[in-house]
């Protein structure tokens, strides 16, 4: 008898068991983290008759551990040289505002500390080339000159709803989580001006403890509709993107020498360009911003 070819046999029939188990195990699990499709149909049914759409897929809400993270040491001088090259610049101390022909950089302290905001007035390459692809390209190009580490990518494009800009928006990641903290916002506009923010402040650590159940997206949606409504008028709210990251809360920060937690949360993406953060482990909303950003940004 051929032990040798019998061994063999058996660790295919020990591997093929094994992935068909696994295979269950995913397809069970999957089933546990994912609306049926009788719950999704009643949540769109009900945000409709509360004059809410959904134009987004939704995500799974499997359960998750802490990120920590630390506070990220910003290169003043390698951004600049990035944006600049070696041309001498004119600075403005005050505000930490550098600007070269048509591009203004400026890297903020104080009350506003971490944040950069760049902006060109005229850039003829996107006057040239306005479209979604090539916009995209100049803007992979110029969110490596705004960050010193390289670690920002494009998370959505889109339009606005009459083709006068494309917005860029890019966050970071860790192990294939998106920290939603780390983020920038570019704007090109048809007339070739361009308008950036960068965030960047944390730097990812680790994961820490056990992964603890957070809420289901259908229960995170009904609660952000009552949220809504108790303060807006009935007029029609578009969401046009949801998914799960991680957030930091401001009160979770005490000093720069801390590590930070920074805990689950759902990102809610509405058509008019507003973006809400509700933390997955309790269901409540922490943080809100409009997506776009104008000039008085930069006076502020």
């Amino acid at each position: 008898m051929n032990f040798g070819r019998i061994l063999n046999i058996f660790i295919i029939l020990f591997l093929v068991a094994n992935i068909i188990l696994y295979g269950l195990y995913e397809h069970e699990s999957k089933e546990d983290y994912t609306l049926t499709s009788e719950k999704e149909v009643l949540l769109r049914e009900v945000l409709g008759e509360n004059n809410m759409c959904v134009y987004c897929l939704l995500p799974e809400f499997r359960p998750m551990e802490v990120m920590e993270v630390k506070l990220r040491n910003i290169d003043e001088n390698k951004i600049r040289k990035q944006i600049f090259g070696d041309v001498k610049v004119t600075f403005k101390g005050l505000k930490q505002q550098y600007s070269y022909k048509n591009e203004t950089l400026t890297i903020c302290k104080g009350t506003k500390e971490g944040f950069i905001y760049y902006t060109n007035d005229y850039d003829k390459q996107v006057k040239e080339n306005f479209n979604k692809s090539d916009i995209e390209d100049i803007g992979s190009e110029l969110i490596k000159k705004l960050t010193t580490d390289n670690n920002l990518v494009l998370t959505c494009s889109q339009p606005d709803d009459d083709n006068k800009y494309f917005q860029l928006e890019y966050n970071d990641s860790f192990k294939g989580q998106t920290i939603f903290n780390n983020s920038a916002s570019l704007i090109f506009y048809e007339d070739g001006k361009i308008n950036g923010i960068v965030l960047n402040d944390y730097e990812p650590i680790r994961f820490k403890g056990e992964s603890k159940e957070i809420y289901p997206v259908d229960e995170v949606l009904y609660q952000f509709m009552h949220s809504i409504r108790e303060k807006d008028s009935n007029e029609l709210i578009r969401i046009m993107g949801i998914d799960i990251g991680y957030y930091v809360s401001e009160e979770d920060i005490t000093s720069e020498e801390d590590i930070i937690k920074a805990e689950p949360c759902y990102r809610i993406r509405l058509g008019n360009n507003e973006v809400h953060y509700i933390n997955a482990y309790t269901n409540k909303n922490i943080s809100y911003r409009k997506s776009e950003f104008g000039q008085e940004d930069y006076e502020n």
